[in-house]
């Protein structure tokens, strides 16, 4: 079966995008955002990466897992143990009110680091030890869009 064929037995009407407030639908279901997970070739060095960025580690079994949060999120952050280079592209956005304190403290330590302010905001982009993309991002005002969310019209 296709993508297109599965997606379509699924029956889901079509939808817009929503804003961020919490409305209930009757074809809701029950699920919830839980965690992201990302690759990682040493576990030891991305626990370091990762704690320096501020995330609070909450579980490790080497050579498999660890597991960390946020205090602010309820979401967890995993970096699993694998040995190949991924064929694909991992990116992870965080927002942080305090973007010059995070590009100091990586300034020297980063694989890869650039600033851009183009947008209304700070985007600070790092390279974490594995070749993955974190890109951290500060709005300068609470009306700022970042670029890849979409613009709409609300009334």
């Amino acid at each position: 079966m296709s993508p297109e064929q599965w997606h379509n037995s699924l029956k889901v009407p079509k939808t817009t995008p929503t804003s961020k407030t919490k409305k209930s639908s009757p074809l809701a279901l029950p699920t919830e955002f839980e965690h992201i997970t990302i690759p990682s070739k040493n576990l030891d060095v991305s626990i370091s990466f990762y704690t320096a960025l501020g995330m609070q580690l909450i579980e490790h079994e080497p050579r498999h897992h660890a597991h960390f949060e946020n205090l602010e999120h309820q979401v967890i952050f995993t970096a699993y143990y694998n040995e190949k280079r991924p064929d694909y592209e991992v990116k992870v956005y965080f927002e942080t009110s305090d973007i010059e304190k995070i590009e100091l403290r990586f300034r020297e330590s980063a694989n890869e680091i650039s600033v851009i302010k183009d947008w209304g905001g700070k985007e600070l982009k790092l390279t974490d030890p594995d070749g993955n993309h974190v890109i951290l991002y500060q709005k300068l005002s609470a009306d700022i869009v970042p670029p890849w969310h979409a613009q709409t019209n609300e009334s």
